[in-house]
């Protein structure tokens, strides 16, 4: 088979759209370049577990929120929502697995393969052993560092019992070199590639000119004379939204004129276990004294613009793959203080060089904001070698060739 024959890819995860997964965003935003290659991408997308469905305060919230993608690009994409239970577990897991079965198994539509992303657990065995027999290669994209059980018998369990699930894939697709180094012990043989996400460096791109930077601010409703911090991701506590406010309220009054604003899904608000998260973020935004300078602006779809009308990007997550949002900061040449996390690559280039790598607390995080916001000459250079290292290391076309020929390859054989 040659990569130019047409060939269907049954693309299925729990937490699909509209569950605002970083992971399952990316592969979603991957179709169009994908089927320019021959490949037609078929989603397959369970709905949401109970804790992920907002309550009316968070539906009264996100009523305003622009989704993450257009219901244009939603409408072309080939999607069926699988009715699952509400609860995690087996029967959740069984369900989705057995829709899973019953597309591979139409004999009008069956994929050439099948790709599941973040979602394959130990109790997938039962089904994987009849997909296996129906001849379909299985891939399975891992694309967030796991967090192994404190219970050391656990462990163990857990580790043999992923092993002998690995051994039955086809192909394992990570996406930085520590996740590689972590499936090294328990891959059990199974074939493991290593695919860099992919970033469209024509969206994400540094402002043309000031002109350019002082329209996409006027639009957001942004002063040309505030300095913009700026943090993309879920407001949780993984993602050190309270060590962001921390940091906050140690410069807020000593910089009158800057402004924070945080994209992403207020996960406080809608998950009722993050009720005393909530108020601990409410009493640092309070302790600040510059409340009116804190902006949740929730999902929006023109990430690239805000990127490119901020001043700094922080990222302090605790537990990562390879995010996303850093790479788009990066590619916008907006200088990034990072946190060390869990997964923490050395493909995002070399501490002080193309970012800044401060310990993971608020004070550490205060003076690091401290540094860079006076010292316009370390932004500008810190922006510029993240743009060069996302140029040479996340072009999404890149990484679009290397998946088609993976998928191409798999398929014929």
């Amino acid at each position: 088979m040659t990569e130019n024959r047409n060939i269907e890819l049954l693309l299925a995860s729990t937490h699909f759209f509209p569950t605002h997964g970083g992971a399952q965003l990316r592969f979603l935003r991957y179709i169009p370049g994908l089927q320019k290659r021959g490949i037609a991408v078929r989603v397959l997308a369970g709905t949401a577990k109970s804790k992920k469905r907002p309550d009316a305060e968070a539906e009264a919230h996100a009523g305003d929120e622009a989704p993450l993608l257009s219901k244009e690009f939603l409408d072309q994409i080939d999607l069926q929502h699988v009715p699952l239970p509400p609860s995690a577990g087996w029967p959740r897991s069984i369900a989705f697995s057995r829709a899973i079965l019953r597309a591979c198994e139409s004999e009008a539509r069956r994929p050439h393969l099948v790709q599941v992303v973040s979602s394959l657990q130990p109790r997938s065995m039962i089904w994987l052993r009849r997909l296996r027999k129906l001849g379909i290669p299985l891939v399975y994209a891992y694309t967030l560092s796991a967090q192994a059980p404190k219970n050391p018998l656990k462990r163990v369990v857990r580790r043999y019992a992923l092993a002998y699930l690995y051994r039955r894939l086809d192909c394992i697709i990570v996406n930085s070199r520590p996740m590689l180094q972590e499936l090294h012990p328990i891959k059990g043989g199974t074939r493991v590639e290593f695919i860099p996400n992919g970033i469209d460096l024509r969206r994400f791109r540094p402002p043309a000119n000031q002109d350019e930077r002082s329209r996409i601010r006027a639009r957001l409703g942004m002063d040309d004379r505030r300095t913009v911090l700026l943090s993309v991701g879920a407001v949780h506590p993984r993602k050190g939204t309270d060590l962001i406010l921390e940091a906050w309220s140690g410069i807020a009054q000593r910089f009158p004129d800057v402004h924070l604003y945080l994209l992403g899904l207020r996960k406080d608000i809608t998950y009722p276990s993050l009720s005393r998260f909530r108020e601990r973020l409410q009493a640092l935004i309070g302790r600040s004294g510059a409340s009116d300078r804190v902006h949740f602006e929730g999902v929006v779809r023109n990430v690239d613009e805000y990127l490119r009308a901020a001043d700094i990007f922080m990222f302090p997550s605790e537990r990562e793959g390879m995010p996303n949002g850093v790479l788009e900061a990066m590619a916008s040449g907006l200088p990034v203080a990072l946190t060390p996390f869990t997964g923490f690559s050395e493909d995002l280039g070399t501490a002080g060089r193309e970012f800044m790598l401060v310990e993971r607390n608020g004070a550490a995080l205060t003076q690091a904001l401290e540094t860079l916001l006076t010292d316009e000459t370390l932004r500008t250079q810190l922006g510029q070698r993240a743009r060069r290292r996302a140029e040479g290391r996340f072009d999404l076309e890149k990484s679009l060739d290397r998946y088609s020929a993976l998928y191409h390859e798999l398929a014929g054989s």
